[in-house]
C-alpha cells in the first residue's frame, strides 16, 4: 500500500514502507543476482546507462559485461548500498521523494529524491528495469 503526503510545496510518495522492504529484502538472502538499472541525474550520458549488472556476494563484479571499475562507469551501487542510500537520502528530509518497491523481492525498483527545492540539477533517481537472483 502507498502514501501520498502533499503540500503545496512538497510531495512525497511512498508505495511500501523502506525498513521492512529492506527486511524482507534480506530475508531472501540473495547475494548473487543480476539487474539492469538506469540513474536519473545530471551528469555524462555513460553514467545514466541503463547499466547491465552481475553482483557475486554482494559486490558488483561486472557491468556491461565488462570488470566494474567505477572510474569508467561513475559509483555503482548494489541493491543494499540502493537500501542504504534511502535510508540516508530520507534522514535529510527532502524536499520530493517518491519510491516504490518490487512485490516479489521488495527490491527498491523505483527511486527519485529532489532533495531542495532551491536548487536546481541535484535530482537523482534509481529505476531497476530488470532483475533475477542468480
Amino acid at each position: 500500500m502507498g502514501c501520498v503526503k502533499s503540500n503545496p510545496d512538497q510531495i512525497q510518495i511512498i508505495k511500501g514502507d523502506p525498513a521492512s522492504q529492506l527486511a524482507l529484502w534480506k530475508k531472501k538472502n540473495i547475494s548473487n543476482y543480476e539487474m539492469t538499472i538506469k540513474i536519473s541525474c545530471y551528469c555524462l550520458q555513460g553514467r545514466v546507462g541503463p547499466h547491465h549488472i552481475v553482483v557475486e556476494n554482494d559486490k558488483i563484479k561486472t557491468v556491461n559485461n565488462l570488470p566494474y571499475d567505477s572510474t569508467k562507469t561513475g559509483p555503482i551501487l548494489t541493491i543494499n548500498e540502493l537500501f542504504d542510500f534511502i535510508i540516508i537520502s530520507l534522514a535529510k528530509n527532502p524536499y520530493q521523494h517518491s519510491l516504490d518497491f518490487n512485490s516479489i523481492f521488495h527490491y527498491p525498483k523505483n527511486i527519485y529524491f529532489d532533495f531542495s527545492q532551491q536548487i536546481a540539477d541535484e535530482e537523482v533517481g534509481y529505476e531497476i528495469t530488470y532483475f533475477k537472483a542468480l
